[in-house]
């Protein structure tokens, strides 16, 4: 069974139509990056709905990340990573940075390379981050600007999948929630009456996992900790070459 097939199994069925979308979004918005792949209607009050759902296009974060503790010296589990699939978003007034605070469903994919004494170990894993494990704050934003940047605090990502054939455990969390500072940002143009949106966020995460008995990893456990850039359309977007919050506050200052 395709690990894409036993993921879909633990989704609910309502999920399931959001879930194949995004999986065919991936390699389209992979190949868009630097155009504006990510388009979201304008919400009725002069900008766009933050983070733009999965029915806006390519919406999709795109990053890498590993995993090296638990295995042996040289080895290592290397990840091509997206954040995507955003559904279910609620925005509303409130959160960290004084503008509004996003709550929303999301998927976190991993395709996995190994190296060293897993060389040849391939897999592609989905984690659903469902049931209020995603929340965005972000910075206020001023409606109908042709141009809207807007700073961004990933307060949390979490979720995790059980009972695969490699890991009876793999777990990603992140985000200032969980003492892992995760600042960002958006830039927001008007398209031909729409949003053209890129973002990215400095994800501070850690990555858990228990190697399945009977899987390439049993026997092992650990737990990985690092942060990456995510980006979104990145052709588009306007650095902030930040990962601190003293960076962030500054740029709120002014």
């Amino acid at each position: 069974m395709s690990a894409t097939r036993r993921f879909t199994r633990l989704l609910p069925h309502s999920a399931l139509p959001i879930f194949c979308l995004f999986l065919a979004a991936v390699p389209t918005a992979r190949a868009q990056v630097d155009e504006a792949c990510c388009v979201a209607p304008d919400n009725g009050g002069g900008t766009a709905l933050l983070p733009a759902p999965l029915g806006d296009g390519g919406c999709i974060y795109f990053g890498t990340t590993e995993i090296v503790d638990g295995l042996p010296v040289g080895t290592t589990i290397q990840i091509d990573a997206s954040y995507g699939a955003f559904s279910n978003v609620v925005e509303v007034a409130g959160g960290s940075l004084g503008g509004t605070v996003s709550d929303f469903d999301a998927v976190f994919t991993m395709s996995m390379t190994g190296t060293g004494t897993l060389l040849g170990f391939n897999r592609f894993i989905a984690i659903p981050l469902n049931n209020g494990n995603n929340r965005i704050s972000w910075s206020p934003r001023m409606p109908f600007a042709p141009v809207q940047n807007v700073l961004g605090d990933l307060e949390r990502l979490s979720g995790q999948v059980l009972g695969d054939p490699d890991f009876d455990l793999l777990r990603i969390t992140g985000g200032t929630n969980f003492g892992m500072s995760t600042p960002g940002q958006a830039q927001l143009v008007t398209s031909a009456g729409d949003w053209a949106v890129s973002s990215f966020f400095d994800v501070f995460h850690r990555i858990d996992f228990v190697g399945a008995p009977a899987g390439s990893l049993a026997g092992r456990s650990g737990s990985t900790t690092r942060q990456r850039r995510f980006t979104m359309c990145p052709g588009n977007v306007v650095a902030v070459e930040t990962k601190t919050w003293s960076g962030i506050k500054s740029l709120l200052a002014n």
